[in-house]
């Protein structure tokens, strides 16, 4: 099966993407490395990672606001999970809800994790700001918008809202997303 993907991927990466892939394979050996402990050869993760970047670049669109880099760490953190979930056996596993999760719902849990830690690191109208901004859990709303409702001015606005994102980089760099999903996958 391994063999199909990788046959289907190096016909439909376009020069571009091989570019992609290639310039950012540091990048995924990284995340295995992160991964190492899991219970899967370093080769395999290697691998899968590498199968994550292809994968990546192949669906990457310009027009999205991200880099390919933030996208490409999403496929190699699932194809990783895959294949951790499919080569632990269920007695190896601690956490039983880990069994009823599928991969995109087990990136999904730990990814919302994440952001509600770090969003602890704001003071309380930098939360609002980002919480607001960006809809989490809430309507999504513009900087001017934002701004009209606090009583504020739209600079101001702005200005907290790039200190709250400086301070998010901070702290999401310093818990990585692969801390949280450790407790399912050991």
């Amino acid at each position: 099966m391994r063999q199909d993907i990788i046959e289907t991927t190096e016909r439909e990466l376009t020069d571009t993407g091989r570019q992609l892939v290639v310039s950012h394979m540091p990048l995924a050996y990284a995340m295995a490395w992160r991964m190492k402990d899991c219970g899967i050869g370093q080769e395999d993760l290697r691998q899968e990672a590498s199968l994550g970047l292809c994968e990546a670049a192949m669906r990457y669109d310009e027009s999205c606001n991200c880099s390919f880099a933030t996208y490409a760490r999403h496929w190699c953190r699932k194809m990783m999970l895959m294949a951790i979930h499919h080569n632990t056996s269920a007695d190896s596993l601690h956490d039983e809800t880990f069994q009823e999760l599928e991969d995109e719902d087990l990136l999904r849990s730990g990814q919302l994790r994440r952001i509600d830690d770090a969003l602890v690191c704001l003071t309380h109208r930098e939360r609002l700001i980002v919480t607001q901004h960006y809809g989490l859990g809430t309507e999504r709303l513009s900087i001017t918008e934002i701004a009209q409702a606090q009583g504020f001015s739209k600079a101001r606005a702005s200005a907290l809202h790039l200190r709250a994102l400086k301070k998010l980089e901070t702290a999401l760099r310093n818990h990585p997303l692969v801390d949280y999903l450790t407790p399912w996958i050991e």
